[in-house]
């Protein structure tokens, strides 16, 4: 058990998202990285859609109970009696140890896995925070000092203690943009030529009007432009969509968007690069490359590839871990 002794900045609880209710208006929500969520999970033998922490600011809390954790993101930043901790750890807690979590290192939250998942109740099949609607998750809302986060049982095998694995990293180490494949939507072709060279060949940075609905990406040399206005109805969107406001910069949907849109719909990142995002800071690029179905397929592929050696690793590190 861990209780909140300091709280500067928002943290909530996380899974995998609440599919299936957006015909009634409730957004997926869930966690940024589902790829490093995933694995950290894995790691500490929980089920997939084991309920975790994604954490923005500086947070202390004081184990209570003696439990195993994990940072899943890379780029994490959190220490154990001041000590520095390491993403992709297995660290066991003992009562009266204080964790603190800082900003991390690449993007804005910091993702803790916890061995048992997050107990709270189970709501429209998810255990995420709605906080638009105030349900889900801690009683509906971000957490707070004096919070008692409870963890459920868990019996099954996990990664050795101090075992580090690599986190997957959403870029080169020696790029300074991180890079994301958009197959083209029904508006795209509805940009003027000039605005269809800008979308793949100029930088787009991560604007300050953003949030776990979307992020604005503005163009580093010019606004998009559509041939003339288009007017659409309402209609179903979902994470990964590229819209074009009105400012003429694009906004990409994340976990929390809403359910239902009316901008021009210039394409989808491909679901293997979402999680990218996650990683994403203030002020730094994006580089789009258009594909096309072909060859979104082989980027989907290869992501499974990478996802099934990263599995195979932790795997192996839970039969070390078992010999011992």
């Amino acid at each position: 058990m861990l209780k909140v002794v300091k709280a500067q900045g928002q943290g909530i609880v996380s899974d995998s998202g609440r599919w299936g209710y957006q015909h009634e208006g409730v957004p997926i929500g869930g966690v940024l990285d589902e790829f490093s969520y995933r694995l950290g999970n894995l790691a500490l033998g929980n089920p997939d859609n084991a309920a975790c922490l994604e954490l923005m600011g500086q947070f202390d809390f004081v184990c209570a109970k003696p439990c195993r954790v994990l940072f899943a993101n890379r780029g994490a930043q959190a220490f154990l009696n001041g000590k520095p901790l390491l993403c992709g750890q297995l660290v066991v807690l003992q009562e009266g140890d204080l964790l603190r979590t800082r900003p991390p290192h690449l993007g804005f939250w910091n993702l803790l896995c916890v061995q048992g998942g997050v107990d709270v109740p189970e709501i429209m099949g998810s255990r995420s925070t709605c906080l638009s609607a105030g349900f889900g998750g801690f009683q509906g809302r971000a957490l707070q000092v004096g919070d008692e986060l409870h963890f459920g049982r868990q019996f099954t095998s996990c990664i050795q203690a101090g075992i580090r694995l690599a986190m997957p990293l959403a870029r080169s180490e020696h790029s300074s943009q991180l890079t994301l494949h958009l197959l083209p939507g029904p508006e795209y072709f509805e940009l003027t030529e000039n605005s269809q060279y800008l979308l793949a060949h100029q930088l787009f940075r991560l604007g300050m009007q953003s949030s776990r609905m979307g992020y604005r990406l503005e163009g580093s040399e010019h606004p998009l432009s559509l041939k003339q206005a288009v007017s659409l109805r309402s209609h179903a969107v979902h994470p990964g969509l590229v819209q074009l406001p009105p400012s003429g910069q694009v906004v990409v949907l994340l976990s929390e968007a809403q359910v239902t849109g009316g901008y021009p719909r210039l394409g989808s990142v491909l679901s293997c690069d979402l999680w990218k995002l996650s990683q994403l800071g203030a002020g730094e690029s994006v580089s789009w490359v258009m594909v096309d179905e072909t060859r979104a397929m082989h980027l989907q592929a290869r992501h499974e590839h990478d996802r099934k050696r990263f599995e195979y690793a932790i795997e192996c590190n839970k039969a070390i871990g078992n010999v011992d």
